[in-house]
């Protein structure tokens, strides 16, 4: 869906759009699980596009440690704020202060609706997702996954390491 500034400029857009599964590209760490639910308004307040609503999905990426698939709920509210690219398109450089910092950018005439849904799903993740608090990952010499079977792997060299350094804690 296109929010169009000249639709804006006439009357307030409200939305209630669905995507179905894996119709939002998330990238390649990142995939849609299931049915992305948004719903919301949308309002020009100057030049600005005003957009608040929320969104409900289930993504699915891959554990940080034992790359398992891992399904994480994602159920957010927004209040975005969207100027036209053109208002900082210039040549010398621009202070801007922190409330500025969550203010995005659109080119020419509105922005698609899919791309502010992205960002914000990818916004919503933790850095680092794990299939459960205590995942072993891959053996680091064999890559079998730990928390299946033990390789019986012997411990890798670079976790000595540190012995020197808990010699001295003693």
């Amino acid at each position: 869906m296109f929010i169009d500034i000249h639709e804006l400029e006439r009357d307030r857009l409200v939305f209630a759009e669905e995507f179905p599964s894996g119709r939002i590209d998330l990238g390649k760490e990142v995939s849609q699980a299931e049915l992305l639910q948004a719903e919301g308004s949308a309002e020009l307040v100057a030049s600005e596009i005003h957009l608040q609503g929320q969104l409900r999905t289930a993504v699915e990426v891959s554990c940080a440690r034992c790359l398992e698939p891992v399904r994480q709920r994602v159920d957010k509210e927004f209040d975005l704020y969207y100027r036209p690219v053109k208002t900082i398109a210039r040549n010398e450089e621009v202070q801007i202060d922190g409330a500025e910092l969550e203010i995005g950018f659109y080119h020419g005439n509105g922005l698609l609706l899919e791309d502010v849904l992205k960002e914000q799903v990818l916004l919503d993740l933790p850095m680092k997702l794990l299939c459960r608090p205590d995942c072993q990952g891959l053996c680091p010499q064999c890559g079998q996954d730990r928390n299946v079977v033990n390789c019986g792997c012997p411990p890798d060299a670079r976790q000595d390491r540190w012995a020197p350094l808990a010699r001295l804690k003693k």
